[in-house]
């Protein structure tokens, strides 16, 4: 897939001539081999009678790279917090790794919206901390240099830029050597340069096989970054593409198909926030 000029008008990166190989590592932790790296099959989930999630399906196969792609309130941080076993379906099927979210923690990597971090520790005394909660963790000074943050590694992290914060916790979604990598709007704030930045390591990071799957509201973001756009809106998935094939039926671009496919609403979950 090929990024078009629009992409590398706002810092994403061309993939074109990108090279991933799949190692064949798709398997359910005891050797057998899995259909698909992640499912969700007729998923629904409700709060409080709002139904965030609407029969949505879908399905990520090994070695992918899926943008997630939606206005808020479509329903995506809530399709990655069932992906990570931080809550359950009303109703439907949700597997990982050919198993129940939260069987194979060790083999997800995880970037979700808000996240927090301990503000006085070290970038690299918090890399190291966390590797060492996996079995097959990278070495803390690799995950530093794959997200160029060899030079902040002695800085307390309430002293990162906004887009070194972000960088951080791409490091500590890495380090533990993830199949999946799930990465739950990732460039929100961010400026030009910390974008390109950004999605230059996280292709790095996938490219020797793993799978990557983000949420995002920027159509250029998907269009540039991703091989395959699934588009979602109210709990469903409207279409699911390649950005080439969402064009190509007499629409110009992404944005006509996605204003086309969604409308501008949102879902309050719990806590009054969009899902």
């Amino acid at each position: 897939m090929t990024a078009g000029t629009s992409a590398a008008g706002v810092g994403v990166p061309s993939v074109e001539g990108t090279q991933r190989t799949r190692p064949g590592w798709a398997h359910d932790g005891r050797g057998r081999a899995v259909s698909a790296v992640l499912e969700l099959t007729d998923v629904h989930k409700d709060y409080g009678g709002v139904a965030a999630l609407d029969g949505l399906d879908l399905r990520v196969e090994e070695g992918e790279l899926v943008a997630l792609l939606g206005p808020n309130g479509a329903g995506k941080t809530t399709t990655f917090e069932l992906l990570l076993g931080l809550g359950r379906p009303t109703r439907g099927t949700v597997r990982v790794l050919g198993a129940a979210p939260g069987t194979h923690r060790g083999r997800v990597g995880a970037m979700l919206q808000g996240a927090g971090l301990p503000e006085q520790v070290t970038v690299r005394e918090l890399v190291g901390l966390v590797g060492r909660a996996y079995p097959r963790a990278y070495a803390t000074d690799d995950v530093l240099d794959r997200t160029r943050l060899a030079r902040h590694a002695g800085k307390v992290v309430t002293a990162l830029s906004g887009g070194e914060r972000q960088r951080l916790l791409l490091a500590l979604a890495l380090v533990g050597a993830p199949d999946l990598l799930l990465l739950d709007e990732p460039t929100a704030a961010m400026d030009v340069a910390s974008r390109r930045a950004f999605w230059e390591r996280a292709r790095e990071a996938v490219s020797d096989g793993g799978t990557l799957l983000f949420a995002t509201h920027d159509l250029t973001e998907a269009q540039g970054v991703a091989d395959r756009v699934v588009v979602v809106a109210d709990g469903r998935v409207r279409a699911d593409a390649t950005p080439d094939d969402l064009t190509r039926h007499g629409r110009d671009d992404l944005e006509q198909v996605f204003l086309t496919l969604t409308q501008e609403h949102s879902h309050a979950g719990p806590d009054g926030e969009d899902r």
